[in-house]
C-alpha cells in the first residue's frame, strides 16, 4: 500500500465488543481519503474457528476490512500481531485491541504528525477507562517535536499504541515476544523507542480509547507465580541492544522496571486475598526469586540507581528477606504509610533532583499540566 495504514485487531474473545473498534477505524476512512491516505482494517481471529464470522459481532462486507485466522494455541496477542504485521505492505499499521477503540479524527492527526516528522513512530495519546489522557510518558514541558528516550521518560509507555512506520519495524527486526502469556509488548516497545528513529507526540490529538469491556477473563488479570508473571524481564535482561546500552539508559529502563512493574508486582500479592488450593501469592520460594531477580535488573544498572527513592529501594531490599505472605504485607504497609520525604527524596540526597528521581518528576508533572502536554479534544461519546 502507498501512504496507507493498516489497523490491526486480534481478538481471542468473540465476546469483546470488535464490531465497536472496527466501527472507530472505519469511520475515519473519508478524512483520511481527502489526504490521499488509504485505510485498511485487518481483524486477526486468533484461536476461533472461521463460522464466528456469522456472529452479530463481527460486521460483514465491509470494504477494506479483512478478516483472517491465526492458531498458535497459545493466549498471547503476541502471535496473531506478529503475523498481521507480517503480511502488511502498508505505510504505518497501527494495533487496536478488541475491547477498545480510536477516537474520531486520530488517525488523521497522527498521520500528519508522523509525516511532518518523518517519523518511525507516533505514541498516541491515551484515554483511560476512567476517561482521562495517560500523563505518559514523562515529556518535557517544552512540548519537544522529537522525543528523546532519556529526557522525555520514553520508557513509562510500555504499549506501542499510535502509528508505526511499518519500514522503520522491519529495518528494527520488530516483534512481539511470543511463548510468554503477559508483557509481550515490552521489550520490543523498549527497542523500538531507544532504537529506530524519531518518535513523535502528537499534542492535542484525538486518543487511543481504552475501555474496562475486556471482561473476568482477561489474562493480565490473574496472579501467577513471579517467575511466569517476569518471564518478558528474563527475555529483556537477555537482549544485546540492552545490555550493550548506555549507562544513563540501562538505568533509566531498570529504574521504571523496578518502580512500575516489580513494586506493582508486591503491591498486588499483598493485596489479594488468600486463595486455598491456589499456588501461594508469596512463600520462600517467591521470595528467593524475587531477590535474584531485582540483584540482576540492579546490576544491569551498573549496581545502583541513584534517582530511586528511599521507600521504593527499601521496600525492593526487604522483600527478598520476607518469606511468608503476611511478612510482605507488612512490608507493604510501611511502604504504603512511608511520608512524603521517604516517598520523594532519594538514598543519596544530592539524587533527588536527577532526571527519573519522584521529586523531579512531580515537580514536571506541574509544569507539564501549565503547558498541555496532554489535553485532548473532549472524549467521544
Amino acid at each position: 500500500m502507498n501512504r496507507s495504514i493498516e489497523v490491526i485487531i486480534p481478538v481471542h474473545d468473540p465476546a469483546r465488543p470488535v464490531a465497536r473498534g472496527i466501527a472507530s477505524v472505519t469511520d475515519q476512512r473519508t478524512a483520511l481519503a481527502a489526504h490521499g491516505v488509504d485505510l485498511h482494517v485487518t481483524v486477526v481471529l486468533h484461536n476461533l474457528d472461521a463460522d464466528i464470522l456469522s456472529q452479530p459481532g463481527f460486521p460483514s462486507g465491509l470494504p477494506g476490512v479483512t478478516y483472517v485466522a491465526h492458531s498458535d494455541g497459545v493466549a498471547s496477542p503476541a502471535g496473531p500481531r506478529n503475523y498481521a504485521l507480517g503480511r502488511s505492505s502498508a505505510t504505518y499499521v497501527s494495533f487496536l485491541d478488541s475491547d477498545d477503540y480510536l477516537e474520531p479524527g486520530s488517525l488523521l492527526a497522527w498521520w500528519e504528525s508522523a509525516e511532518k516528522h518523518a517519523a518511525a513512530a507516533v505514541i498516541a495519546p491515551l484515554r483511560t477507562p476512567a476517561g482521562n489522557i495517560l500523563a505518559s510518558p514523562r515529556i518535557r514541558p517544552s512540548k519537544p517535536e522529537i522525543l528523546h528516550p532519556l529526557r522525555d521518560g520514553l520508557a513509562y509507555r510500555s504499549v506501542p499504541y499510535g502509528l508505526l512506520r511499518r519500514e522503520s519495524l522491519l529495518a528494527l527486526g520488530f516483534g512481539y515476544t511470543e511463548g510468554i502469556l503477559t508483557g509481550e509488548d515490552l521489550e520490543p516497545t523498549l527497542r523500538l523507542w531507544f532504537r529506530s528513529g524519531a518518535i513523535c507526540y502528537p499534542y492535542g490529538a484525538p486518543a487511543y480509547r481504552q475501555t474496562d469491556d475486556s471482561g473476568p477473563a482477561r489474562v493480565t488479570s490473574s496472579i501467577r507465580p513471579l517467575r511466569q508473571e517476569f518471564a518478558w524481564l528474563e527475555n529483556l535482561l537477555d537482549t544485546d541492544w540492552l545490555r550493550q546500552a548506555s549507562t544513563p539508559e540501562r538505568r533509566a529502563v531498570a529504574h521504571k522496571v523496578l518502580r512500575v512493574h516489580g513494586i506493582g508486582a508486591l503491591l498486588r500479592r499483598a493485596d489479594a486475598p488468600d486463595s486455598p488450593g491456589q499456588a501461594p501469592l508469596w512463600d520462600p520460594d517467591e521470595s528467593l526469586y524475587w531477590r535474584d531477580v531485582s540483584d540482576r535488573v540492579l546490576a544491569l544498572a551498573g549496581g545502583s540507581i541513584p534517582s530511586i527513592s528511599r521507600r521504593d529501594s527499601a521496600l525492593i531490599r526487604a522483600a527478598g528477606s520476607a518469606g511468608e505472605l503476611q511478612q510482605l504485607r507488612v512490608l507493604v504497609a510501611d511502604y504504603r504509610g512511608s511520608g512524603r520525604r521517604e516517598a520523594l527524596l532519594t538514598p543519596r540526597l544530592q539524587d533527588s533532583l536527577s532526571r527519573d528521581s519522584t521529586l523531579r518528576h512531580y515537580l514536571s508533572e506541574r509544569l507539564r499540566a501549565r503547558a498541555g502536554v496532554f489535553t485532548a479534544p473532549p472524549a467521544a461519546p
